[in-house]
């Protein structure tokens, strides 16, 4: 006799957002793109501006980095923490406290 495991009720596949003056950013956590991102995070020589607009772009998309592209540095990181943190499935503060250590 075959054993079925209906897994259908496990598989959340709910969308992620992160909002900034009323604008909806999508998330993009699909697991090929946090494949892609990671070996962004990977290859940097550490946190950098180049590695921090690749993962906004991977995760958000271009308009995003765009839209953000005039923010302070520490202002920069905000949606870029935001956006880990989404994919991550962890708090705002857990991914920024982790960053900062690293």
């Amino acid at each position: 006799m075959a054993t079925v495991i209906d897994i259908t009720g496990k598989i959340k596949n709910e969308e992620k957002f992160i909002v900034y003056n009323g604008k909806s950013y999508k998330v993009d956590d699909r697991k090929n793109t946090i494949i892609e991102v990671f070996s962004i995070i990977d290859k940097a020589q550490g946190a950098n501006i180049e590695m921090i607009d690749d993962v906004l772009a991977k995760l958000l998309g271009k308009e995003a980095v765009k839209d953000f592209a005039g923010f302070a540095y520490d202002d920069y990181l905000v949606p870029f923490f935001a956006a880990m943190a989404c994919v991550q499935n962890k708090s705002y503060d857990e991914v920024e406290k982790s960053f900062r250590n690293s």
